[in-house]
């Protein structure tokens, strides 16, 4: 028999990647219902964000009441903020909750330092009603499962990996998003799809092309917004590049899709990721790539069948990774057809397959 389902959904982040998973349980036979379960904005009061928690969290409560589901799914993420605010609404379902209700937790990355914070408020409260209080727990890559089953061995039935869904539809090539981004069609298209912050490897984007010796036949495509984007246009002056690279400046995402069906390569060196979208969109939609060994790129991709290996640190190292890929029109084209068959685990049926794997073994137990 299959469950009725709540799924706590940002309202701003994962917002299309929830609907999509909403879709796909639904055509499993699933009857599923959405709800806002939000972050706070980093940059309000600790009192605001406070209430901001304790709202949700009572909103999510008289919701389950209304709806009855047999498991509330969770989007959302391991690390200071969201524990704390994941810990404190599972109480209050817990506690406030009178009928049967398998609680799921999809986290989208992951800061496992927390997992040995000393203080109270860790060690006592947030981390022990995670681990007891959750009856499944679903990471984006083997690295964090591992990383948590060394801190608490215990929870190996309660912890999986699972990916996210990727629509290819959602890319098309299409020579006006070309002109309106002013894509030249006689360069080499290098993509780029982030936030412009250190941690993302982009300083290291910037010095990889000024050691790029074929540079000139190429354009090197910077998306996304941040708090170094204006000092990266700086460094881009000072290294002589600033002609070789369009910054777009934010996107919203279905505009932003457009970006892998009409570029050539991926470059994506970041230093901390769990299930990139940007990376994976990219596998999807086919593009050779030249990306950091961490977390589920590890996981799901091989050099150099499916990328290039570089240090998201070195801007030499990007360099040799671009001038390869570049220069090697047998490694693209076989990179292209490899991360097209791979893209294929990532369609909505084959993620709603797995996801319901994990909702079976939780009632099992």
């Amino acid at each position: 028999m299959k469950h009725k389902i709540l799924i706590g959904i940002p309202p701003t982040r994962h917002v299309i990647l929830g609907l999509d998973e909403l879709s796909g349980l639904e055509g499993l036979g699933y009857v599923c219902h959405q709800i806002p379960y939000s972050r706070n904005k980093w940059n309000i009061s600790l009192l605001n964000r406070m209430y901001g928690v304790i709202l949700n969290a009572f909103k999510v409560l008289i919701e389950l009441y209304k709806q009855k589901p047999d498991i509330l799914y969770l989007n959302s993420r391991l690390d200071v903020n969201g524990s704390l605010r994941d810990a404190f609404s599972i109480l209050v379902f817990r506690y406030l909750y009178f009928l049967p209700l398998k609680i799921v937790i999809k986290s989208h990355g992951s800061d496992l330092s927390i997992l040995k914070k000393k203080s109270f408020i860790f060690k006592k409260f947030a981390i022990p009603v995670l681990m007891s209080k959750v009856d499944a727990w679903l990471f984006l890559s083997k690295d964090e499962v591992e990383g948590l089953l060394k801190y608490k061995p215990e929870l190996k039935n309660k912890v999986f990996v699972t990916y996210n869904i990727i629509n290819p539809k959602r890319s098309v090539y299409s020579e006006s998003f070309q002109k309106k981004y002013n894509l030249p069609k006689n360069k080499f298209k290098f993509l780029y799809v982030g936030r412009m912050v250190y941690e993302k490897g982009v300083f290291a984007i910037l010095d990889g092309i000024a050691k790029f010796s074929k540079k000139e036949d190429c354009v090197f495509l910077m998306v996304g917004n941040g708090e170094e984007l204006e000092n990266l246009k700086s460094k881009a002056v000072e290294l002589g590049v600033s002609e070789n690279i369009i910054f777009t400046g934010f996107i919203e995402e279905v505009e932003c899709d457009h970006f892998y069906a009409n570029s050539d390569a991926l470059i994506f060196p970041s230093l901390d990721e769990g299930f990139a979208m940007a990376l994976f969109k990219s596998v999807v939609a086919g593009l050779p790539i030249i990306t950091t060994q961490i977390r589920a790129a590890k996981d799901q991709l091989i050099a150099p069948d499916n990328c290039l290996w570089v240090d998201g640190k070195s801007g030499d190292s990007v360099a040799a990774a671009l001038a390869e890929l570049y220069e090697n029109k047998a490694l693209r084209n076989s990179m292209r057809y490899n991360n097209v068959k791979l893209g294929e685990k990532f369609n909505r049926t084959n993620v709603s397959e797995d996801m319901h794997t994990v909702f079976q073994k939780i009632y099992q137990h």
